[in-house]
């Protein structure tokens, strides 16, 4: 009556070895079947903006586009402008919403923008180069790395992490505008 309760998992100690190895393959598929998928290869960056599609970088914001044409053209670089016709490629990840209309109405913002009628094609084809999407993803994330970085370096912070042990939580850190004042 005073012995605990005999436990299943238990294993007499005079088993055979083979017992003991294909025990010790099975631990082996159980832990293999439980482990974590491992972390995917990040996707690398897009080459820097050159040429026609650094000139693409800095045209498009200043195009009168918004909405479904606006996230088109950021995700959009531009390869070739020969005379008047431009070839753009957009990256096939974000064409869901391309469409003929789409197509259209960036070609008449160009055209508006420019004072010009272009013959503007849209390959769905990966950019090799970085897209207006990617440059202000790029720079955000600048912008917040810089921001974190000024609240570790500043002293008031470390002095209370020093003196009180106290935590910054990175998911509330923002950068800020800087608004620089008018001169009279």
């Amino acid at each position: 009556d005073d012995e605990p309760p005999l436990d299943e998992d238990y294993i007499e100690p005079d088993m055979d070895s083979a017992a003991y190895s294909y025990l010790d393959e099975l631990a082996s598929e159980h832990a293999a079947e439980h482990e974590p998928a491992p972390e995917p290869e990040p996707q690398p960056a897009a080459m820097p903006a050159t040429g026609l599609a650094l000139e693409w970088l800095n045209m498009f914001p200043k195009l009168p586009v918004s909405g479904m044409t606006a996230s088109i053209g950021a995700n959009c670089t531009l390869i070739s402008a020969e005379g008047d016709e431009w070839l753009l490629h957009l990256d096939p990840a974000h064409s869901a919403l391309f469409n003929a209309t789409q197509q259209r109405r960036l070609n008449d913002a160009l055209n508006q923008h420019l004072q010009r009628t272009l013959k503007v094609t849209i390959e769905l084809i990966k950019p090799e180069q970085e897209t207006p999407a990617q440059a202000a993803a790029r720079l955000r994330a600048e912008r917040q790395r810089l921001a974190e970085e000024s609240i570790y370096a500043d002293p008031l912070v470390q002095h209370m992490i020093q003196q009180f042990d106290a935590a910054v939580r990175d998911d509330t850190i923002q950068p800020v505008d800087v608004v620089e004042p008018q001169a009279s």
